[in-house]
């Protein structure tokens, strides 16, 4: 048992954990802590074969979003991103986040994209990928153009520090699925690859790639429907 959480140290963690270069693991509670709605917490291993846990960060501000239920991931420069499931005052629809480092040993939490619209997606509840340029990927499990069925998103960085948002694919409950709980993963050539835990030919999930078009667009392809038989919800 490396630790046990309290509740005021977070509660509840439901996702994967990552290292650093120096062996520190890293991730989120979906509940606990200061404001009882998560944290991003840091576990270093100390002599003798124990870990120490530090809280780098406490949800629940009322404008930084509320309980993250995916991971995190390094950029380069050892900044943390992630995603919340809720957004600002709790009661919105879900944040993008990046926690940067700063003298002392603190860390700074920066929203870089709020949900709230339904249309740019809502309830992310899974964790984000790069690519080679710098942008960010990642999926929201409802919101979207047809009803509420997930979306996939881009979000690129701005001149001046911010982020804008692109809809990349509005899931649709038919055949090509619906309701992304998963993260995403990328090939050497940028494309995108997910699934959706409903949906497809036979309503039971899909797996799903987005490519490249011309002009800077993005086409959707099923890869499979899964039908009960071999497998369902993904």
């Amino acid at each position: 048992m490396l630790h046990s959480f309290n509740g005021t140290d977070g509660a509840w963690p439901q996702t994967s954990l990552i290292f650093d270069a120096a062996g520190n693991l890293y991730g989120t509670t979906h509940h606990g802590g200061v404001s009882g709605q998560g944290t991003v917490f840091e576990l270093t291993p100390t002599g003798g074969g124990g870990w120490t846990e530090k809280v780098l960060y406490n949800f629940g501000k009322g404008t930084d979003g509320a309980a993250p239920e995916a991971g995190l991931i390094f950029d380069a420069a050892g900044n943390l991103y992630g995603t919340t499931t809720f957004g600002v005052s709790h009661d919105r629809y879900g944040t993008v986040f990046e926690l940067s480092p700063t003298a002392g040993g603190n860390w700074t939490e920066k929203v870089l994209h709020s949900f709230g619209s339904g249309a740019d997606g809502t309830y992310p509840m899974a964790g984000l990928v790069f690519d080679t340029s710098g942008n960010l990927y990642g999926t929201c499990s409802q919101g979207g153009a047809y009803g509420g069925w997930g979306i996939v998103f881009q979000l690129t960085p701005q001149a001046g520090g911010g982020w804008g948002e692109q809809v990349l694919h509005n899931f649709s409950d038919y055949s090509d699925g619906s309701t992304p709980y998963a993260g995403l993963i990328i090939d050497v050539s940028g494309n995108l690859y997910g699934t959706t835990s409903s949906g497809g030919d036979y309503y039971e999930g899909t797996v799903f790639e987005l490519s490249h078009t011309a002009g800077g667009g993005w086409t959707h392809q099923v890869l499979h429907s899964f039908n009960y038989t071999d497998g369902g919800t993904p």
